[in-house]
């Protein structure tokens, strides 16, 4: 099996094999697709962010299309990666996602114009932080984590490899959070795998 499987040969996969498993070893592992053959430009890529928000090389990596070749949403599994890509980030610390929830938190109080914001932001995404995971890139920019963010992902296009494409970070407070999110994802398309193959 090769290590960017086509999406039949992930169909099979995911028949085959526990979700979790998948996670780690086709989600979470390796070096992406989008790198294939030069290392030394994902390298870049998780230094520069690793340095610029104070965290571990392994606590990020590149997920989605850019990870595998192909869509893994359940609602464009199999479009293949592309030119126009973007490039999907996972972050993983919970001191970055509970000083910036803190800072969501004391945000109501302390800024009475940014009230109203702040509560369609709780009841926009309420249940993703419930689920372990923020887009900093949405928070207001009264919260430091939000200008950090921004400009840790916006400086990557100063290289010249990265330069050409999008990149987006999602932040979860734990591996466990991140894993569950994506065997969610796989799950949703494992049941429209075997629905194919049942007619």
């Amino acid at each position: 099996m090769s290590e960017y499987p086509t999406k039949e040969e992930f169909e099979l996969i995911l028949r085959d094999r526990r979700l979790e498993e998948v996670v780690d070893q086709f989600v979470f592992q390796g070096v992406p697709y989008v790198f294939a053959g030069r290392d030394a430009d994902y390298r870049v890529l998780r230094r520069h962010i690793s340095s610029g928000l104070g965290i571990a090389p392994g606590e990020m990596t590149l997920v989605g299309s850019g990870r595998i070749g192909f869509s893994l949403s359940p609602e464009t599994f199999g479009r293949p990666f592309s030119e126009t890509s973007d490039l999907d980030v996972v972050v993983v610390s919970a001191d970055l996602f509970d000083v910036a929830w803190l800072d969501l938190l004391r945000a109501r109080p302390r800024y009475r114009w940014l009230r109203p914001w702040v509560q369609q932001w709780y009841d926009d995404h309420k249940r993703h932080v419930y689920n372990g995971r923020i887009w900093p890139a949405k928070l207001p920019g009264v919260i430091g984590l939000s200008t950090r963010w921004f400009d840790v992902f916006k400086s990557l296009s100063r290289y010249p490899e990265l330069a050409d494409r999008e990149v987006h970070g999602l932040l979860y407070r734990t591996w466990d959070h991140a894993r569950l999110y994506h065997r969610y994802g796989l799950s949703k398309i494992a049941r429209q795998v075997r629905g194919t193959l049942e007619n």
